[in-house]
């Protein structure tokens, strides 16, 4: 089946909030004028806000303090002189409005919090939780479906001497600037994350060994680059692991590609170091 774009996703929920609000009318008129189903109204207007956002929200609400008038007019309340049946009209309106606006507006504070909680705050990359959720979604998929995935570890060389030497605010810059270089030149797909200190790690989705080798080290071009123009004199320690297979755990998958790393910096630092893993 071919899947539907957003506009299409909405408009699907749209038609749903709408029939459900009509369904809920039917009743409101069989109940009759001594009852109202007015608050029930409530319901397909807070699905629908939650799946497609305020616009169609608030579009339902209209609609449904159209359907709410209508299902009480013909159920017997147009005997209730106008000023009244008017009052309902606006005060129902505006109960179904406000409700919209205020669930919105507590979706978009929880989803802030949400991308929040998942992004190391200095550098905007994301943190360790974020990468290592995402690393255990590629671990799945290597592990059904044979997928291979390359996770590279990068170490910034000789950063503890820019913090003593120029100070944590010069510091803090460089550890900015590294992040927003990976994540400018990466790909759409790949994630880039800051595992605390001076070292990140890049995660490269379905990635094998040779397309690593051509993505690792333009990324490690584009960084010594935007070091010189800043006149920092440090470079970059990366080990690359691709998995062809699923180690034990996802973490083996994070703890491989930091082994690599650490052994570049003992050989010498300033390198790339690949690996791959068959099981």
């Amino acid at each position: 089946m071919r899947k539907l774009t957003a506009g299409q996703q909405k408009l699907v929920v749209l038609v749903i909030g709408v029939t459900s609000a009509g369904v809920v009318a039917v009743l409101d008129y069989l109940a009759g004028s001594a009852y109202s189903l007015a608050a029930v109204y409530l319901l397909p207007l807070y699905f629908v806000t939650l799946q497609a956002g305020r616009g169609p929200g608030l579009l339902l609400a209209l609609v449904s303090g159209g359907f709410q008038w209508a299902a009480g007019h013909y159920a017997g309340a147009q005997l209730q002189p106008l000023s009244e049946a008017l009052w309902r009209l606006v005060s129902w309106g505006a109960v179904y409005i406000l409700g919209v606006i205020l669930l919105a507006r507590m979706q978009r504070a929880l989803s802030r919090t949400r991308a929040l909680s998942l992004t190391d705050f200095l550098t905007g990359a994301l943190n360790s939780r974020a990468l290592y959720n995402l690393v255990e979604n590629e671990y799945l998929k290597t592990q059904r479906y044979g997928r291979p995935m390359t996770l590279a570890y990068v170490g910034v060389d000789a950063f503890k001497a820019i913090n003593s030497r120029l100070g944590h605010t010069v510091g803090d810059t460089l550890l900015q600037k590294v992040a927003r270089t990976m994540m400018r030149y990466l790909r759409a797909t790949d994630r880039v994350a800051r595992l605390g200190g001076d070292e990140y790690a890049v995660l490269l989705p379905e990635t094998d060994q040779e397309a690593a080798k051509v993505v690792i080290p333009k990324i490690r071009d584009h960084l010594g680059r935007v070091m010189e123009d800043n006149g920092w004199r440090v470079t970059f320690s990366i080990g690359v692991v691709t998995f062809f297979s699923a180690p034990r755990t996802p973490r083996e998958m994070i703890r491989a590609s930091e082994r690599l790393m650490w052994s570049v910096k003992k050989a010498g630092k300033n390198k790339i170091r690949y690996a791959s893993y068959h099981g």
